[in-house]
């Protein structure tokens, strides 16, 4: 049975995560976002404490030249860094749940990992910086310049991670089917909008 598999790029503070647990619950699929390091730990037997702390986050380049020391460890009879292994750890268990169901996976290089899926719907949401540092600041209950600075870092970590593990340009509208604004559209709207592009694509 051909299973359709929904990923959600978001920006930060953009309500991408609220709007994919939106999108999940009214279409009745499994939904993935923490959830999934959790479910690759017990694959992988790797800690979700671990999972956690890599969770979308890249090291630099030098990081990555140093060819020994404590980052390699030796898992599947190979030397990796703990970056790759992580990332390893994510990357089996995206496509093992896109083999189990209809689902919405949040982020993780999904929309590259599930690329050769047939019924894969590739989703990116956006928004103007003024609303999410607006959202950021009110979620989190902390100023303008720490929402500021952690958009900054937040949206600059996932673009390294996204792009060392891909060789693409996280944010580009061409790895993409359907990038939306939500500075235009309510999270309501922004769902419905993607339900409707879903069922003129795959229907």
């Amino acid at each position: 049975m051909k299973h359709t598999i929904i990923t959600i790029g978001r920006q930060f503070g953009s309500h991408g995560r609220s709007i994919a647990k939106q999108l999940a619950k009214k279409l009745g699929y499994a939904y993935y976002d923490k959830e999934l390091l959790v479910k690759a730990s017990q694959e992988s037997g790797l800690a979700t404490s671990f999972l956690e702390s890599m969770d979308e986050r890249q090291a630099s380049p030098f990081f990555y030249s140093l060819l020994a020391g404590p980052t390699q460890f030796m898992w599947n009879d190979q030397f990796i860094s703990t970056e790759a292994m992580a990332y390893q750890a994510q990357h089996d268990t995206i496509l093992k749940v896109a083999q189990e169901g209809n689902c919405v996976i949040v982020g993780r290089c999904a929309d590259y990992i599930l690329k050769d899926q047939e019924r894969l719907v590739r989703v990116f949401i956006s928004a103007d910086l003024k609303d999410r540092i607006a959202h950021v600041m009110e979620r989190d209950q902390i100023t303008e310049k720490e929402a500021r600075k952690k958009i900054k870092e937040m949206d600059k970590s996932r673009a390294a991670y996204y792009n060392f593990n891909t060789d693409q340009k996280w944010s580009d509208a061409a790895n993409y089917d359907l990038c939306i604004n939500t500075s235009r559209l309510t999270e309501e709207k922004t769902v419905e909008t993607i339900l409707h592009f879903i069922h003129n694509l795959l229907d």
